[in-house]
């Protein structure tokens, strides 16, 4: 006697079906009305389902919503996302200026001479009240990251009395609820960096769960750049990569997962040309007895320049919740988007600007696939024009702009409009499918006009409208959304907002000046 499975008791099925990830189900319910049926009138299924077109996982433990809230609240800040419409509006003013400010996790942090100063917003997808706060690390904070997840925060501290050639640099580690030393350091003070003193030298710091990196940057030419990862729970150095031994500047780095990490730098060519290069690096893998070094795996060429870059950025969120837990609507380790952001002058001094986009799976995927080849390098022509999209944008903080596949930023060119690309493939495979075509809209029901464009035509840039030695062709496609006029204003992008600050007074002596700070939430 055979057994047809869609015989079988709907218990039984849904069972057998929470054995499979989202894309395998997708497939089930495409088989028989059976299956169809027993998925879509599955709430939990269809929960499942909505979270993987959107790119995200829902770690949360201590949920108190159902799973038809969920799914409702899901698909709510979704819409809100898909047309740039902010629910609510918290604004905040007169707050004392500074220039170092960090936004994880739902907090945004600004640090000024021994204090940092938090400020969250309500939230509606952890259930949370709003709530500010400050600590006195009664330390000079030079540069600082948080991670809200793990009430961490890093602080990297100037020396009190300087020596005249040397600087020490202390990695303090300390909480931020109450800025004590953090209880899962087994030392307070990480390490320390003594510093040739080098103008305009600058720090950046990046947490990834266990694993903490910092990055101390010279201007171009000094050969200094040194970066140096550790895993700050056992105190352990892991690595530590110096430009000296590369024969070139370190520019900028990033995380790509828990294991690698990607670097970008410049070489010259004998015919007077430049090779930008993406390289990455496994941090984790055995190295030979005796070496900090870690070991390269991949160097991803972009499009060959006729001048040296001005700038060479690494965009993408911060990433501690690539391995946190307990967090509702986070992205997952395969939505997530690196941005390079490249700036030069053409044949005729005129400013060049634009902005690379690729996934942070498309890079890791050729990691793997190359993980035991001889040639590292993988030629531009062999990845980037499908992978990739490179648009003319210009943006000197490409890590404030960007979470999750989403890349939002103030064009200046339409008088300071709210923007947004969205790069989410299976949100774009959605919108296509059920609009049949490539289209634009206007909705008209907004007090304000919002355009969408969905967009998988190239771009096409010409060697005589830039710097480049061939013309540049990418097409990963993506959506174009937007918004509203918002006006002059910093901005930084977060799992439910976007955040926008401005200078309300500034003096000369920058003693007195105050900055407005305004949340606008999902």
């Amino acid at each position: 006697m055979s057994l047809k499975l869609d015989t079988l008791p709907d218990d039984v099925l849904i069972r057998v079906f929470k054995e499979l990830d989202a894309y395998d189900i997708h497939r089930c319910s495409l088989t028989c009305r059976v299956f169809h049926e027993t998925i879509r009138d599955s709430l939990f299924f269809r929960y499942r389902l909505e979270l993987t077109v959107a790119g995200l996982e829902d770690g949360s433990t201590e949920c108190r919503l159902s799973i038809a809230e969920r799914l409702a609240l899901l698909k709510t800040i979704e819409q809100g996302w898909a047309n740039l419409y902010f629910r609510q509006k918290y604004t905040i003013s007169s707050l004392p200026g500074s220039l170092m400010w960090k936004l994880c996790g739902g907090v945004l942090a600004r640090g000024y001479a021994t204090e940092l100063s938090f400020l969250q917003p309500p939230s509606a997808v952890q259930g949370t009240d709003g709530h500010a706060w400050q600590s006195d690390m009664e330390v000079n904070i030079q540069q600082f990251a948080i991670d809200p997840a793990q009430d961490l925060a890093v602080l990297v501290a100037r020396p009190e009395t300087p020596d005249e050639q040397w600087h020490t640099f202390l990695i303090h580690l300390r909480t931020m609820s109450t800025g004590v030393h953090h209880p899962y350091a087994p030392d307070p003070i990480l390490a320390c960096i003594p510093t040739l003193i080098i103008p305009e030298y600058r720090f950046d710091i990046r947490i990834m769960g266990d694993f903490l990196a910092v990055f101390y940057h010279t201007p171009a030419g000094y050969l200094r750049d040194l970066l140096s990862i550790w895993d700050w729970k056992a105190g352990q150095l892991l690595i530590t990569l110096e430009a000296s031994s590369l024969a070139t500047d370190i520019i900028n780095f990033s995380f790509l997962s828990p294991r690698h990490f990607i670097i970008a730098r410049c070489t010259s060519d004998p015919d007077g040309c430049y090779q930008p290069n993406l390289d990455v690096y496994d941090f984790i893998a055995a190295r030979p007895e005796g070496s900090m070094e870690p070991r390269l795996v991949c160097i991803y060429q972009l499009p060959r320049v006729q001048r040296a870059l001005t700038r060479f950025l690494l965009g993408s969120e911060l990433s501690s919740e690539l391995t946190s837990s307990g967090k509702s609507f986070y992205p997952t380790s395969c939505s997530r988007l690196l941005t390079v952001s490249m700036g030069f002058t053409d044949s005729e001094q005129r400013a060049r600007s634009y902005v690379l986009f690729v996934h942070v799976s498309s890079l890791l995927a050729e990691v793997d696939a190359r993980s035991n080849a001889e040639q590292p390098i993988v030629p531009w022509e062999s990845w980037g024009p499908l992978k990739t999209r490179m648009l003319p944008i210009y943006d000197n903080r490409p890590d404030w702009h960007v979470y999750g596949t989403r890349y939002v930023w103030l064009d200046d060119s339409m008088w300071e409009r709210l923007r947004m690309f969205d790069f989410n493939p299976l949100a774009l495979r959605r919108a296509l499918s059920s609009q049949g075509t490539l289209s634009s809209s206007e909705d008209e029901s907004e007090p304000f006009s919002i355009t969408t464009v969905l967009d998988s035509e190239p771009t096409i840039i010409g060697e005589h409208e830039s710097s480049f030695t061939q013309r540049v062709i990418t097409g990963l496609p993506y959506r174009d959304v937007i918004g509203r006029r918002i006006g002059d204003a910093e901005l930084l992008i977060d799992r439910e907002c976007v955040v926008l600050m401005g200078w309300d007074a500034i003096d000369d002596s920058w003693q007195t000046s105050t900055m407005g700070v305004d949340f606008l939430c999902i």
